[in-house]
């Protein structure tokens, strides 16, 4: 089994705690041989933000199968527009929270 499908299969077992009817599209057993590891790595594709999906369809992608600097590169990526994200959404959350008066901040962050 490939990185890619290994890291396809553990993904997509994590959602489908979130998304129990996803696991209609888990194989029946490991030996499946019309089980299409592409409609899991769509379906993960899809749970995620756009701008996080798109670096995992990179990722996914068949020319990323082996482990060269442009798959480490990718993962990097990857990574790196998560944390982009999160920093968006948190960041978003706090200036909510002061907006509705639930905290404050001292001066020193106000400038």
């Amino acid at each position: 089994m490939s990185v890619n499908n290994k890291i396809i299969i553990t993904l997509f077992n994590k959602i489908v705690k979130h998304k129990p009817k996803l696991a209609v599209l888990l194989p029946a057993d490991e030996e499946d041989e019309d089980f299409d590891i592409r409609l899991l790595a769509a379906e993960i594709i899809r749970s995620f933000p756009w701008t996080i999906g798109v670096e995992l369809r990179r990722l996914f992608s068949a020319g990323m199968e082996k482990p060269d600097r442009g798959r480490l590169d990718q993962i990097f990526k990857t990574i790196e527009r998560t944390m982009q994200f999160l920093s968006f959404v948190i960041l978003s959350q706090l200036l909510e929270e002061h907006l509705l008066k639930k905290i404050s901040f001292t001066q020193e962050y106000k400038t």
